[in-house]
């Protein structure tokens, strides 16, 4: 949860960033822990959410929970495309979703966040977090390692369309002699030579 805060000064404000934990620690499975590289997730109709995880120490970006990345292609001069990453509000790509931090399992060296979609978008999303964290003491001061966290969404199920009812024994009735009395007029039309 997030909310703007005015300060003293009416033309800054700062945004704040409430985390509430549960009491217990959600489980991340690890085949969803980011530890190098990438890992890729799927939210799907079934399950309608995903929990993943970042290695102790990493932070995960978008640091505000209501954001996600997106990969946004750019067209070169020649004709080549590209992508960008584009930091962008969730709920406007998935009505209804929302991404909560874990507790922290004492002792785990994963941090884990839970990605619910109670409601799936109209069309599949690709979306992506990043888990940066700060280079050893061996590495280059000042460098970062990151693992992204890609994760697909699944499109909301077409509503089966109802099947039309099969016809009654009355109603197929009631359409059979339709069609033998047009057929018995036209016939008798045809005969007497008198057309409509």
């Amino acid at each position: 949860m997030s909310g703007r805060v005015e300060a003293s000064d009416p033309k800054k404000s700062c945004l704040v960033q409430v985390s509430v934990f549960s009491q217990q620690p959600t489980p991340v499975p690890d085949s969803n822990k980011c530890k190098n590289g990438q890992v890729t997730v799927a939210v799907t109709s079934k399950s309608k959410s995903v929990t993943f995880g970042c290695s102790e120490g990493a932070t995960l970006k978008p640091a505000l929970l209501e954001h996600v990345f997106i990969e946004k292609a750019t067209e070169k001069s020649g004709g080549a495309s590209t992508g960008r990453e584009e930091e962008v509000v969730l709920q406007d790509l998935v009505p209804n979703s929302s991404l909560v931090e874990n507790a922290a399992n004492t002792g785990n060296d994963t941090v884990g966040y839970t990605l619910s979609c109670p409601d799936l978008p109209s069309s599949p999303q690709n979306i992506f977090y990043k888990c940066v964290s700060s280079a050893s003491a061996r590495e280059q001061v000042g460098t970062q390692t990151e693992c992204k966290v890609l994760i697909n969404i699944e499109e909301k199920p077409e509503a089966e369309t109802p099947a039309t009812p099969e016809p009654s024994r009355g109603e197929q009735g009631v359409v059979l002699g339709s069609a033998f009395m047009i057929a018995f007029i036209s016939c008798f039309a045809l005969v007497t030579g008198n057309m409509f």
